[in-house]
């Protein structure tokens, strides 16, 4: 009996780490094309409410949903019933990536609120 209640542990634990990979790369999509976007639209000058809700908005969403990501990494590898050295490297470059991706994100953020109030602009607009 105490086999079926293991077998049920490493079936949940798969199933749980193939969401993980799927939403990450999900994620890591978006948080990319997000930052390349911005990156090519810069510097903005005109404000404009779209700009505002892709940049700010959507890149927030993106920066939570990255940070509860790495977290379930971290969840996820602690309730594994067996941890291998894979799991802990792959641990180790989830965490990192995150770490990559919560730096650019942030960086896009703030990039843009710092556009909008740059003086040197000012003469653009």
């Amino acid at each position: 009996m105490a086999e079926a209640g293991t077998i049920v542990d490493v079936t949940h634990y798969k199933r749980s780490y193939r969401r993980l990979v799927v939403s990450g790369v999900v994620l890591s999509a978006g948080s990319c094309a997000l930052v390349l976007y911005t990156g090519g639209a810069e510097p903005f000058i005109v404000f404009h409410w779209s700009d505002l809700a892709l940049n700010v908005g959507l890149g927030t969403v993106a920066f939570a949903l990255f940070t509860s990501w790495a977290v379930a990494c971290v969840r996820n590898y602690r309730r594994a019933p067996r941890r291998r050295a894979l799991a802990t490297g792959l641990l180790c470059a989830s965490v990192l990536w995150s770490a990559i991706n919560l730096f650019y994100l942030g960086a896009t953020i703030y990039g843009y609120a710092v556009d909008m109030n740059n003086p040197r602009l000012r003469v653009l607009r």
